[in-house]
């Protein structure tokens, strides 16, 4: 074929691409949209499901003026859930941050669907925000902004099923990246502290502002941060506080908020439990059960990463396409660092592939710009292969998928930000030997502090499998085992509420409203174990329930306003607590009247 023609041909089709190119981008986003309308929104419209309830309650908490020092505690937190009107599903406030519930409040005054639903209108609203603003600042058409951002079909999914907090904290990473292109620093440190106060891991920018050596961004984060910490302490009170901060923060930060062995999990915390560290029924065949491996292994691996990113970071900052490719690998490692990130997290990473895409197109890049397309769309819509086989083989680390894309797209960084060798600027010898020996520093205290902080916790954990039961109940949690001659009595947290077991069997049949079963929130048996009181949930409140094991109880008692029962032991007297906004006080009486007067009782 002749030369001329060729190109000819050529230049045909890349005018017809072109042509049809907005044609095709308007479909795809309309075909994204709809699939989010129809898998996330309108169920997440219609339905409560886990998350937006644990905002939602601790919210209205606050705002009813109750007591918060046990908001992390999941039955208490269970029991306020039932009185407002949140039954038949678990709830826990489990390593989030006082500060979370706030955004909330303003809706505490709606029932918790119409809340929701208030919430996922502010949520679109937000997106749509988001992606005006990175178009804006991008230059990208706002078309192929929409496609890259609706791409991340999992993560926006789940953000609108579970009524997340996660697309709020992408509005505020957006507007700080806007803010810090446009050396609006105090802005840009500012969004950050807020974001950080909502979830934990956008705090780390503070160091990327000090690698920049964007000092007004750096405090402005700080003080941020400090004045969002004192805003949750004075609301909460010193009590939750302590709580979050030096219990659930800690495990937060290994990833440890809840079931850290969950195949499913694409975290690098997940796996490195899953190889090293030995729990007789959830972790039962490690790879190798090592507690001093995992505390040496597991910081060294996020060192490396942290190497990889922090070496390649320009030291100076300039408003150009170097700085944007910066700011999101940056983001991209926070993200893959996460300790526990589910699928909802990733929407964030909307803001890292906007401005990557954006700036590769730029400088004529485009095929990297694929590629990078591709690997984020990846990122977002894969997860971890074979999640329900529990024993850990050599080749359970290539199961996770999303893991190795997230470290692909770090890679993808390092080549694609490599200095050239006609930049002078990145060849002055002085300040590259001194920016690396700097990053050695950094690298080397974060892994001290990360072998420290996991060897701390692990090293005083003995787990003795001969001395543990081991119950086929398929409960998530068991709490308040008390030994009766009988056998052993305990509260189990069950996949459709709270249940009083002995072994793995019910005690009794379960009470019922609206059809469904009631929580069993705690209990309290005389030594044979044959005679139970047990707190019995509902929207009207708790109420002590007495049962007889093996015969009908001649004067069915229950006492109204009740919760957490103990029994003396001669049996004469059961004392409880009586709740008001958080706060308790005791009351006793004695079971025995409950037959002399019919089953009324008269608390004093």
């Amino acid at each position: 074929m002749p030369v001329a023609q060729a190109n000819s041909m050529s230049s045909l089709r890349d005018s017809w691409i072109t042509s049809y190119q907005p044609v095709i981008e308007t479909c795809v986003v309309t075909l994204l949209a709809v699939l989010l309308l129809w898998k996330g929104v309108l169920p997440g419209w219609r339905t409560l499901n886990t998350d937006f309830s644990n905002y939602y309650i601790v919210a209205r908490l606050i705002r009813e003026h109750y007591c918060l020092d046990r908001i992390y505690d999941w039955i208490w937190l269970q029991r306020i859930a039932i009185r407002f009107g949140i039954n038949h599903q678990l709830v826990g406030f489990l390593g989030l941050t006082p500060f979370s519930s706030l955004p909330i409040i303003p809706l505490s005054w709606l029932p918790v669907l119409e809340a929701k639903r208030v919430w996922i209108v502010c949520n679109l609203a937000l997106l749509a925000i988001s992606v005006q603003l990175l178009s804006k600042t991008t230059g990208l058409n706002l078309r192929r902004v929409w496609l890259i951002a609706l791409c991340a079909a999992i993560p926006l999914r789940t953000s609108f099923l579970f009524g997340q907090m996660h697309i709020l904290v992408l509005a505020l990473l957006v507007m700080a990246y806007v803010c810090h292109m446009s050396n609006r620093q105090i802005t840009s440190g500012c969004c950050i502290a807020l974001a950080a106060a909502l979830k934990i891991y956008p705090i780390f920018f503070c160091l990327y502002f000090a690698v920049k050596r964007r000092w007004k961004a750096f405090f402005a984060a700080l003080l941020g941060t400090a004045l969002c910490l004192f805003l949750s302490y004075t609301i909460t009170g010193p009590t939750a506080m302590k709580l979050y901060l030096f219990q659930q923060l800690p495990r937060t930060l290994q990833g440890e908020s809840n079931n850290p062995f969950i195949p499913a999990l694409t975290s690098s915390s997940a796996l490195f439990h899953r190889l090293f560290l030995f729990e007789p029924e959830l972790n039962p065949r490690p790879l190798v059960s090592s507690s001093l491996l995992y505390a040496v292994s597991y910081p060294l691996w996020q060192a490396i990463l942290a190497t990889i990113v922090l070496l390649r970071l320009r030291t100076n900052f300039r408003a150009d396409e170097r700085e944007a490719l910066d700011w999101s690998l940056f983001l991209v490692l926070l993200v893959f660092l996460s300790s526990a990130p589910a699928s909802y997290q990733f929407v964030v990473l909307i803001a890292a592939a906007v401005p990557t895409i954006a700036a590769l197109t730029a400088t004529q890049r485009k095929r990297a710009a694929i590629s990078f397309f591709f690997l984020y769309l990846a990122a977002c819509n894969v997860g971890t292969l074979n999640p329900r086989q529990l024993a850990v083989a050599p080749i359970t680390p290539l199961l996770y998928l999303k893991l190795w894309v997230g470290v692909a797209m770090l890679l993808f960084y390092w080549v694609i930000l490599k200095p050239p060798a006609t930049d002078k600027a990145l060849q002055d010898t002085n300040s590259f030997h001194t920016s690396r020996f700097k990053v050695a520093a950094i690298i080397f205290s974060l892994w001290l502090i990360g072998v420290y902080s996991a060897w701390s916790h692990l090293r005083d954990i003995k787990v003795a499998n001969n001395e543990r039961l081991t119950i086929p109940d398929n409960a998530y949690l068991r709490g308040r085992p008390l030994n009766t001659d009988s056998g052993l009595i305990y509260v189990a947290m069950l996949p459709d509420g709270y249940r009083v077991l002995r072994g793995n069997a019910l005690f009794s049949d379960a009470h019922h409203e609206g059809g469904a079963a009631m929580d069993e929130l705690s209990f309290t048996a005389n030594s044979s174990g044959k005679d139970l009181w047990v707190e019995v949930a509902s929207r009207g409140g708790s109420r002590l329930v007495h049962f007889i094991s093996g015969a009908p109880d001649p004067a069915p008692c229950s006492i109204g306003d009740a919760e957490y029962p103990m029994l003396s032991v001669d049996g004469s007297a059961l004392a409880f607590l009586r709740e008001d906004h958080g706060r308790g006080s005791l009351w006793m009486v004695d079971p025995r009247d409950c037959a002399a007067h019919g089953g009324n009782l008269s608390p004093m």
